[in-house]
Formats: C-alpha cells, structure tokens, sequence
C-alpha cells in the first residue's frame, strides 16, 4: 500500500472516530436506560390502577424502581437531560423497548386469545364489574400491539334498561411530544337488527368513561369494543399505557337507587 493510501486511510479513521457521540460517564448506557426505563413505566402503571385515594403510593413503586436498577434519581435526571437533547439517541432506546414489549406479548399471544374466548359466569348483582382482561395494557403501532378487543356475550345477568359503564385511564409515552397521538376506543351494544355505540378519540393523558343504555324492548346480543392506538409517523417509538380499566354494569334499579340517594343528600344538604 503506497504512503498515501495509508494517510487516507489514517484520516478517514481519526474523522469517523471524531463523528461517534460520545456519552458522558455520568449518563446511564443506552441498556441500562432501556431497562430503567421498562420498569419506571410498568411502576408508573401500577400506580395507575390503584384506587385514586391510593395513588399516592405510586411513590413507593418509583423507589423500588431506582433501589433495583441501583441508580438514583439524580443520576436518571442527568441522563434524560443528556438523552433528550440527542433525540435519535432516545428514539433508539425506546424503539427497542417497542421491540421488547412487542416480543412479550407475542409469546403470550396465544395464552391471551383462550383467555379472551374462555367462557366465564358473569356475577348477579345491581352493580358488577364485567371486565375480564388484564386491568393494565400496553399499546404501539406494531400490528401485533395496535389494538385491543373484547366481548361479553349475553346471559341471563343482563336485564333490559341495564347501563354498561366503560372507566380507564390513558398515558402516552412518546420519545418526541411533538409526534400527535391518539387512540380510538368504542363500547357497543349488539342486537339482532341494530347496535347502539360509544366512541370516544383520546388525544392527551387523562381518564375515559363511555357508557352505551341497553334497550327496554330488546334484547342484547352481546357487548363488544374495541381501543386503537395510532400515532401520525407509525416509527414505534411511543407507546399507550392503558390502566385501571373496569366495565361496570348498572341495573335500573341500582340507577334509580342512585339517583334517589344523590337527591336526597343534596335536600339535606340545602337544609
């Protein structure tokens, strides 16, 4: 090789080694970002789920997250500080966090699909909770990921005039705030000539209630929905952390209890 080629090949060398980020010692490697980051967002979840006059504990499930990774939370600030301003640097950590809950999911996939179809007893009662699936889902653009389904057949629980009351609260994790989320979510009645719907879009963090009335002259057939997460890029660098999920079915009665009671202590209250 001739003495030019050598310096080039030198030069070229010393300009690709100048051109690599480099990380500060301070800043947590891109795995172990990852894997902080996994359990600070199932921690955030939990939290989540938990009874509202219980969320202040969600605190508690932050710390454990720090004690286990064994950073603290200085060091997790002074990393996101660094990441947030080398975007592409984060996008990579969450594109394989995507990749990872993805992978998840596939492997239970099946075991989620026979719980869905499993036949089950629905309890008697003025007011129950229907819902079956786990309280905490994690959504992405994945076509593995993008959606979730359920349906609850009719049984001999179900009365005409009943109210079927969807509650959940939705949190998009996004490497960019500047990508626009949303998410679909529908509940809907069946009968054998029509369907009576509730649908909803959620474009910001904050909790969802749609309700749909059973009709007093038909019967219902089933009740089915469905929530779509979508984001305007499809780069599966963002996720929808759906939590406290419940679907509580009201009898008229149990409606008109209700309603009786609530007058009553606003009279009181006036008095």
């Amino acid at each position: 090789m001739r003495k030019t080629d050598i310096l080039i090949v030198v030069l070229l060398c010393v300009f690709l080694s100048g051109c690599r980020l480099k990380r500060p010692e301070n800043v947590l490697p891109p795995k172990k970002m990852e894997q902080f980051l996994y359990d600070y967002h199932l921690a955030q979840a939990i939290g989540q789920e938990l009874p509202r006059d219980e969320r202040y504990t969600t605190k508690a499930y932050v710390d454990w997250v720090y004690e286990k990774n064994g950073i603290t939370e200085e060091e997790f600030n002074t990393s996101l500080v660094w990441y947030t301003r080398y975007p592409k640097e984060l996008a990579k950590i969450y594109k394989r966090l995507s990749n990872r809950v993805d992978a998840e999911y596939k492997s239970v996939s099946k075991s989620l699909s026979q719980i869905e179809k499993k036949s089950f007893t629905i309890q008697s009662g003025d007011s129950v909770n229907l819902w079956y699936l786990d309280r905490t889902a994690l959504l992405n653009t994945s076509v593995y990921m993008n959606k979730m389904t359920y349906r609850i057949n009719r049984d001999t629980t179900f009365h005409k005039g009943d109210t079927i009351l969807l509650n959940l609260s939705g949190t998009f994790v996004s490497a960019d705030s500047c990508v626009p989320q949303f998410a679909y979510m529908s509940l809907s009645a069946y009968y054998s000539d029509s369907v009576s719907t509730a649908d909803t879009i959620l474009r910001s963090n904050g909790d969802v209630r749609l309700s749909v009335i059973l009709d007093k002259k038909k019967d219902m057939l089933n009740i089915s929905g469905s929530i779509n997460y979508l984001d305007s890029t499809d780069n599966r660098n963002s996720m929808l952390v759906l939590s406290g999920m419940e679907m509580i079915r009201y009898h008229e009665k149990a409606v008109r209890d209700t309603a009786k009671t609530l007058s009553q202590d606003l009279s009181s209250a006036e008095l």
